[in-house]
């Protein structure tokens, strides 16, 4: 199992610039893009909470915020392009006061 943190890096730091500049110079429909954006955010988030080490009860808050940090990360990589998701866009929202 030492191998499953370096393989979520590398799909972290590799892969995810990879599929959005795929995605930025792809022909695909808004939709299509957006459905690979969801689910690429998500890969990525589960990775992150990988890396963070695997959840226990002591440490399963330091994974879910793992996981929704990665998936923000990518998902900010995806919205830098032009490509959005209403869910996404909500989520990034959490905790932030309305003024």
């Amino acid at each position: 199992m030492e191998w499953v943190t370096p393989a979520a890096a590398v799909v972290v730091c590799v892969v995810l610039p990879y599929i959005v500049n795929l995605c930025k110079k792809a022909s695909w429909s808004a939709d299509a893009k957006r459905w690979i954006a969801i689910v690429v955010s998500a890969v990525v988030g589960i990775c992150a909470g990988i890396i963070a080490g695997a959840p226990t009860p002591e440490t399963l808050a330091t994974w879910v915020f793992g996981v929704i940090g990665g998936v923000q990360i990518a998902y900010s990589a995806f919205k830098a392009i032009g490509v959005t998701s209403n869910w996404l866009d909500a989520l990034e929202g959490i905790g932030v006061k309305d003024e």
